[in-house]
């Protein structure tokens, strides 16, 4: 896979997985009552929290697979399922309870702390988030190249994020609640196919490198 390729398929998968357009009715509710420069600060926390856990833990990643002795292809499957689940919840029209719960969101009171829980996390950098960015950024086939790649993949990604969710009223007013789920279920279809690559890669490793084949 060439890098412009690999880079392409990185950054859509993390749009798609951070899926900055469906937490817009979610950023809406939460910060009606806030003034514009309360929500940008709001904004930007969350962007960078998010930025944060996302890559602390692809740099982390591998020496966290070491300790428990975990196999990158082990984490493949594991992490496709779970992407899998997300992206189905996203086809049915739903926040996936792997990203946001009924209990984060009542229990975001303070207006800064909303930043943190639940919009920048679980809601950005939920499991499924973290999980496509350690496998990209962790796989063995992976350059050096390529995994400078996938940081500038997170940079463009969040960037957009920010502009996204710092419009987020203007953007939910144009596209309504409505054209927030169906864009949701699009990339919610693209989070499926990833997903599925990952657990047939992760398994295809495990087979070959057994000997079977």
């Amino acid at each position: 896979m060439s890098i412009i390729l690999f880079f392409t398929t990185v950054t859509i998968a993390l749009f798609a997985i951070l899926n900055p357009i469906g937490a817009v009715p979610t950023l809406v509710s939460l910060t009606q009552n806030y003034s514009t420069k309360e929500k940008d600060g709001v904004i930007r926390k969350s962007v960078l929290v998010a930025s944060g856990m996302i890559i602390g833990f692809m740099l982390i990643g591998v020496y966290i697979f070491s300790v428990l002795g975990i196999d990158i292809s082990d984490f493949k499957i594991a992490g496709g399922i779970l992407l899998f689940k997300v992206a189905f919840d996203m086809l049915q029209g739903k926040t996936s309870n792997t990203k946001l719960t009924q209990a984060e969101t009542e229990e975001s009171q303070e207006k800064e702390a909303i930043g943190i829980v639940p919009i920048g996390t679980p809601l950005l950098a939920g499991p499924g988030t973290i999980t496509t960015a350690i496998i990209y950024f962790n796989s063995l086939s992976v350059s050096i190249p390529e995994k400078g790649s996938v940081f500038l993949s997170v940079v463009i990604v969040m960037f957009a994020t920010y502009y996204i969710l710092k419009f987020s009223t203007k953007i939910f007013d144009r596209v309504g609640k409505t054209g927030s789920l169906i864009i949701s279920r699009i990339m919610g279809l693209l989070l499926a196919a990833i997903a599925v690559s990952f657990v047939i890669s992760g398994i295809a490793f495990i087979v070959t490198s057994s000997g079977l084949f």
